[in-house]
């Protein structure tokens, strides 16, 4: 039994056709435990806005019931039981009530240490707590205890600078996210001790980046030193403990391989973070991350997060891949391309067994999908973040071309900083949808009417600001094109605003007339990025003390043609990998007359929208045409880039 289950004994099919859920932990709204309801029958909805609740509530399930058709709904609210008294009254009458929360499943630990825990962790509380049976735990004591037995750290054990780093670099290349209230508990036990006197451990305990970028510092000195036939004692990278971690530091791009005068003196470990001769590196580099792509491919239960690292090590391989020429990038190609489709076809079943769960997680400590992303904000702005907000959406980037920028910026910009992570593009990857959905931070069932337009995103944008108490005037939205002056922009830009919503087309503008596939991509934004466009107007953002965060909303792939579809006028959208249809006989009616073409369940989308997508990398052009594309469910164009950039001084 694990504590889904407690949650899960109160759903069984026929029960109540309409349950009303208190949920103030998102408790119903983890990823398994979606999937599971999902599964016996049951669709969630949660009470937000209570105009918007009210038209999903008769649109996709009042109108069913009354036409005699079964469906069991559970209605989520964000908040304790007397909350549900929210809900409008002819709903709350009809509804079956129940209540779950954390203190429920754990009332030997301290509630707000617990809550503070993102749910994915939770499988590892309860393990642990099923087998304590001591008393109540306080708050001190529940955080040593989440420590220890949640992300295996015991403050009072790490007495060392190898065993410091052991830790810190199994958390941070698993990109374990520790809440920092356990964060702050265990830099203050480690401050205690005379041994960290010098190490920079509020920075880099809590930022994965700062790790990095200190390692990356103490490499260099530690290979001076030892070609110079001197010692390195600061930090122990030749403890067999430490070891272990180097090749994959330098093989997931982590870390940076230097060039060194006299490398014949270092031991044979040390050489995967030397520069010798790039191109034999690369090579090398490339075959590693293809083996090790091949090795860490997600599994049919694999977690979102799962699919957002290999999306990384993915991308980091087609940027490598695409510098490489002659012998090494034929010798690999046709590994690389079964691969390719391994994974496409891989990603496209965990997609429509799991996609539709992402759509309600939490979004308090990261977004998962792109119309979390403002409420994301709204939360971190009210929470002390900084007054003003500025988000960049460069339409169509995806996560490779933004590996490529970034390295621009970086070089140029060598005091700026980048927080990573990564969201999932709505489905059909759309312009008109999943930015929309973006702007609107709300999935596209709520947009019906501007589906197949991004006229409304200024005014989702405002809308949504405007609710959460900030004044129209210091709300801005606008697009650009990218070619512009940047004094075009900024004059449009006030030093009062508050909250800011930028798209960039650019990168959009640049695929839709590519024909050099990839490694053209590449080479047009890399040449895009230099010119200093979104430099100079990143920059004027963080002078003027914007927070700045950076995101897309899809990417895109190099997409082979298999034949156009024979759907005539019968498609209401004409997409190269993506179609949608108002009827879904209409939708049957294409899809028996061609191949590779895949019926989207449609998370999200209007009860009358029937999508029809190109399976892995085809596309509905002539046969033999490749074309630079979106619209599907690919890798590239559904995980694409969610970063904060800011400056450090």
């Amino acid at each position: 039994m694990n504590w889904r289950d407690i949650i899960l004994q109160h759903f069984q099919p026929n029960i109540s056709r309409l349950t009303l859920a208190a949920d103030p932990d998102g408790l119903l709204l983890e990823e398994d435990i979606l999937t599971a309801l999902g599964e016996m029958g049951f669709e969630i909805i949660s009470f937000g806005d209570p105009v918007a609740f009210r038209y999903a509530y008769e649109s996709k399930y009042r109108c069913r019931w009354d036409h005699g058709e079964a469906a069991e709904l559970i209605v989520v609210v964000r908040g304790s039981e007397q909350e549900l008294r929210r809900l409008p009254y002819d709903i709350w009458k009809a509804g079956r009530k129940l209540s779950f929360t954390l203190a429920d499943i754990f009332p030997k630990l301290s509630y707000p240490v617990v809550a503070s825990l993102e749910r994915f962790y939770l499988d590892r509380l309860y393990r642990a707590y099923a087998e304590y049976g001591g008393g109540e735990l306080g708050e001190r004591a529940t955080k040593e205890f989440i420590l220890k037995h949640v992300f295996g750290i015991v403050p009072e054990l790490i007495n060392s600078p190898v065993e410091l780093l052991k830790m810190l670099l199994s958390r941070h290349c698993n990109m374990v996210s520790v809440p920092p209230m356990l964060d702050e508990y265990l830099v203050k036990s480690l401050r205690k001790k005379t041994i960290f006197q010098n190490w920079p451990l509020e920075d880099i305990v809590l930022r994965r980046e700062a790790f990095f970028a200190f390692l990356q510092t103490k490499w260099n000195q530690f290979l001076k030193s030892l070609a110079g036939g001197g010692s390195f004692e600061e930090v122990p990278f030749d403890h067999y403990d430490i070891r272990v971690y180097i090749d994959d530091l330098f093989l997931e791009g982590h870390l940076q391989p230097v060039p060194v005068a006299g490398p014949e003196a270092l031991p044979e470990w040390a050489k995967a973070g030397v520069l010798f001769d790039k191109r034999s590196e690369d090579r090398k580099r490339l075959e590693g991350l293809v083996e090790k792509i091949k090795k860490d491919l997600p599994e049919e239960t694999a977690t979102y997060r799962d699919w957002q690292r290999l999306a990384v090590l993915w991308a980091e391989m087609l940027v490598l891949n695409d510098e490489l020429t002659g012998d090494v990038k034929t010798g690999g190609k046709a590994k690389i391309e079964e691969l390719h489709e391994t994974i496409e076809e891989r990603f496209a079943s965990w997609m429509i067994r799991r996609y539709g769960s992402l759509v309600n997680l939490p979004y308090t400590s990261r977004p998962v999908m792109l119309h979390h992303i403002p409420r994301y904000l709204a939360y971190r702005r009210s929470r002390g973040g900084a007054r003003k907000t500025a988000l960049v959406v460069m339409d169509g980037l995806a996560l490779d071309q933004w590996l490529i920028m970034r390295r621009v910026l970086a070089e140029k910009r060598r005091k700026w900083r980048f927080e990573e992570s990564q969201v999932f593009a709505w489905v059909p990857t759309l312009t008109s949808i999943s930015r929309q959905a973006l702007f609107a931070a709300e999935p596209p069932l709520y947009f019906k009417d501007s589906l197949t337009t991004t006229q409304k995103e200024e005014r989702h944008w405002r809308k949504f600001w405007e609710d959460c108490g900030v004044q129209r005037s210091s709300i801005f939205y606008r697009k650009a094109s990218g070619s512009e002056p940047v004094k075009e922009i900024e004059e449009a830009l006030s030093p009062q605003l508050e909250i800011i919503g930028l798209v960039i087309d650019k990168v959009d503008r640049i695929m839709h007339g590519m024909e050099l596939g990839t490694a053209g991509m590449h080479q047009q934004v890399r040449l895009w990025a230099e010119q200093g466009c979104l430099m100079e107007l990143v920059e004027y953002l963080l002078t003027y003390e914007f927070d700045v965060f950076l995101t897309s909303d899809h990417g895109n792939i190099t997409a082979a043609g298999k034949g156009r579809l024979p759907d005539g006028i019968l498609a209401e959208t004409r997409g190269e990998r993506a179609r949608i249809y108002d009827n879904e006989a209409f939708r049957r009616q294409v899809q028996e007359k061609v191949e590779n073409a895949l019926p989207w369940p449609g998370f999200g989308l209007p009860a009358d929208c029937y999508v029809l997508l190109a399976r892995g990398r085809y596309a509905f052009v002539s046969e033999g045409e490749e074309v630079m594309s979106h619209g599907g469910i690919s890798l590239e164009e559904v995980i694409v880039p969610f970063v904060r950039i800011w400056e450090e001084h």
